[in-house]
């Protein structure tokens, strides 16, 4: 089974509501048990982006981090573990950061022998060469624009793996 990376754009006012009630976040995400036609999904890219964004497999300095494993968990398992959010504010720290990253700039920071020792999913880094580079750096410019769009409506972001 894949594990496929999910942004989910909200308002704040959304974002309060889930707060204060946690348990409604997965139906949030799955209403009618369908997921919603808003959100993006990044395929198994997700941690490759991370990684190659925070230079850490998990963690990493803010605002890059919060691109993809950064935030405040919310609710219950919405597929591998709990939502994260982050707010409005933080959307607008990182669309910023994510302006200031090229395509070219985002491609050199590939290193296969080091995502491959630091067991970045989905594992296959050194065996397609640049076919896993461009694979990458696509799915970094979907995600950044939907950061942009985001930033530029004043939206928050919910952030999940399925």
């Amino acid at each position: 089974m894949s594990m496929i990376g999910n942004f989910l754009q909200l308002s704040s006012d959304d974002l309060a509501t889930l707060i204060a009630d946690p348990s409604g976040v997965v139906d949030f995400i799955y209403p009618d048990e369908e997921e919603r036609a808003d959100n993006i999904d990044i395929d198994k890219a997700w941690h490759g982006i991370h990684y190659m964004l925070s230079g850490d497999a998990w963690g990493g300095e803010l605002p890059l981090a919060n691109v993809v494993l950064g935030g405040t968990e919310i609710g219950d398992d919405a597929g591998y573990g709990p939502a994260l959010y982050i707010t409005a504010e933080e959307v607008q720290v990182v669309a910023d950061a994510l302006r200031d990253i090229t395509p070219e700039n985002f491609r050199a920071r590939y290193d296969a022998a080091a995502m491959k020792k630091n067991e970045i999913y989905p594992g296959f880094w050194d065996e397609a060469g640049d076919d896993v580079v461009d694979y990458l750096a696509s799915w970094f410019d979907t995600l950044r624009d939907y950061y942009i769009d985001a930033a530029s409506k004043g939206l928050a972001m919910l952030k999940y793996i399925n």
